[in-house]
C-alpha cells in the first residue's frame, strides 16, 4: 500500500454523528476511558471504535482515532492528523499501527489481557508476550506492570530528569510452552526432535524486525501464528550459543578472562 494522508480517514470525516446515523455506536460509548489505555485491550478497543464500519464490511480499517491516543504512552508525533504536513514516515507509522491492531483485534488464535497478548500457533503451541507501548518493545509476558510501576515510583524521585531510564531486563523476550530446556519440534526439518541446551528459561530472544515497532510488532505475531520459522530460528540461535559457550570453555578451561574481546 502506498504510504500517503488519503489512506488514512481522520474523525472529521468519521465523527461521532456518522456513526450513530450509520448505526454504530458513537466511539465515546465504547471506550473505557477509565481504565489504563496502554493495557492491551483497553488500546485496541481505540481502534476498534473508530473502524467498526471496517470491520463490518471485512475491509481494512483506515479511520484513525480523533484524539483519544493522547491518554495513551504512544508516540504524540502520532497522536493527530495532519493532512498535507505529516511526514510520510509518520503516515507510514499509522497505517502500520492500523494493521497491527486490526490483526490483534479480529485473529481468532489472539488474545489478551492486561499487558499480556497471548498466540495460539497452529501447530498447537502457545506464544505470549507483554505489550510495552511506552519503550515500543514486547517481553517476557506477565513482568511489564511491575516494571511500568517502577518507572512511575522513579519519575516522582527528587531530580528524576537527571537519572537514566532504567532498563527492561524481559525486553525482546517471548514466552513459550515448550518450556525450559525444549526439543525443537517434530515437524520442523532437520532440527525436529532435538533437544537444546543452555537454554533455562520458558522464553526466547525475538528481535524486532520492521521499519516501526508496530510493523516490528505484526511480524512478530505472524511467526508465532505460524508455529514454524520461529522454532528455525531460535533452535539455530540455541545451536550457535551452546558452540559458543563450548568453544570459550575449551579455549579457557579456567574461566574467560576479563579482557578476553580485547585479546
Amino acid at each position: 500500500m502506498e504510504y500517503n494522508e488519503k489512506n488514512i480517514k481522520t474523525n472529521e470525516q468519521k465523527n461521532a454523528a456518522w456513526f450513530l446515523n450509520q448505526g454504530y455506536l458513537s466511539p465515546e460509548e465504547m471506550i473505557d476511558y477509565d481504565d489504563n489505555l496502554d493495557h492491551i485491550e483497553s488500546f485496541i478497543q481505540i481502534f476498534a471504535a473508530y473502524n467498526q464500519h471496517n470491520t463490518a464490511s471485512g475491509a481494512a480499517w483506515d479511520t484513525w482515532p480523533d484524539w483519544e491516543l493522547c491518554l495513551t504512552s504512544m508516540d504524540s508525533d502520532l497522536h493527530f492528523v495532519d493532512p498535507g504536513r505529516d511526514p510520510p514516515e509518520t503516515v507510514a507509522q499509522r497505517e502500520h499501527w492500523l494493521a497491527v491492531t486490526q490483526l490483534i483485534h479480529e485473529h481468532e488464535a489472539v488474545s489478551y489481557e492486561g499487558y499480556t497478548i497471548t498466540i495460539q500457533g497452529k501447530h498447537g503451541h502457545t506464544f505470549a508476550f507483554d505489550f510495552c507501548l511506552e519503550i515500543e518493545a514486547w517481553g517476557a509476558p506477565g513482568t511489564y506492570a511491575e516494571y511500568k510501576a517502577r518507572l512511575e515510583a522513579n519519575a516522582k524521585k527528587p531530580k528524576a530528569w537527571m537519572w537514566r531510564r532504567e532498563g527492561y531486563a524481559f525486553e525482546d523476550q517471548i514466552g513459550h510452552s515448550l518450556g525450559p530446556w525444549w526439543y525443537c519440534p517434530d515437524y520442523i526439518p532437520v532440527y525436529g526432535g532435538r533437544r537444546t541446551i543452555h537454554t533455562p528459561d520458558s522464553s526466547f530472544c525475538v528481535w524486532g524486525k520492521g521499519d516501526t515497532f508496530p510493523s516490528a510488532l505484526l511480524s512478530a505475531i505472524h511467526l508465532c501464528i505460524d508455529d514454524f520459522h520461529i522454532w528455525q530460528i531460535q533452535y539455530k540461535e540455541a545451536e550457535s550459543t551452546a558452540e559458543y559457550i563450548q568453544k570459550i570453555e575449551q579455549e579457557y578451561p579456567s574461566g574467560r578472562p576479563e579482557d578476553y574481546y580485547y585479546l
